[in-house]
């Protein structure tokens, strides 16, 4: 075999190598990888350190910290998603590009409330489905079905059979026929309160 041929196994090799993909880094210039960082710093439950990462400017980021929070579980940290969930747009900059506006962080937020597990964060999921986009309204019916034996989570949930996006509303309805049991109520919401009605 020539020379070449028994070299060309290893250059393949060592382009391969040059040629990785991203790589976990929290101070990289790339939202990536900064993304891909952060959720690292979530499977070593450094929380502390996750939070900074909620004032990135990138959405990508703050999901990621949002992500990271929700593997960590903690309930101390429910003031995070709620900060997420309770940001406006500015009086003098309605149309502010901030990451707190973005429908992925938002929805994020919504799971991570989900996640750690904290039942004072169902009143901001409630508020939730009161979202521009139907994204953020299906994550907080997600979220509010992990809170089911509350007996608020399960009337928001009836009223989110009726939103305006189909999508909303299904999910709404398949969370409440897992939660109860009941196969046969017809998706509406007034069915759904005839049927839970004590």
């Amino acid at each position: 075999m020539p020379p070449t041929m028994r070299t060309l196994p290893l250059a393949l090799l060592v382009a391969a190598a040059s040629c990785a993909g991203p790589e976990a880094n929290v101070k990289s210039a790339d939202p990536y990888e900064r993304y891909l960082g952060v959720v690292e710093l979530g499977e070593d439950r450094e929380a502390g350190k996750v939070a900074e990462h909620l004032q990135d400017r990138h959405y990508l980021v703050v999901t990621g910290a949002l992500e990271a929070l929700a593997k960590i579980g903690d309930t101390a940290f429910l003031q995070h998603p709620v900060a997420v969930l309770h940001w406006q747009a500015p009086k003098d900059d309605p149309l502010s590009d901030h990451p707190y506006r973005h429908p992925m962080v938002r929805s994020q937020a919504c799971a991570t409330i989900s996640a750690i597990r904290n039942p004072d964060g169902v009143a901001v999921l409630l508020a939730a489905l009161s979202e521009p986009e139907a994204a953020v309204r299906r994550a907080a019916v997600k979220a509010l079905a992990t809170f089911g034996r509350l007996p608020q989570a399960v009337e928001g949930l009836v009223a989110a059979v009726g939103d305006k996006d189909p999508s909303v509303g299904l999910m709404a309805h398949e969370k409440l026929r897992e939660l109860t049991g009941k196969g046969d109520v017809v998706r509406t919401s007034d069915a759904w309160k005839k049927a839970l009605a004590p």
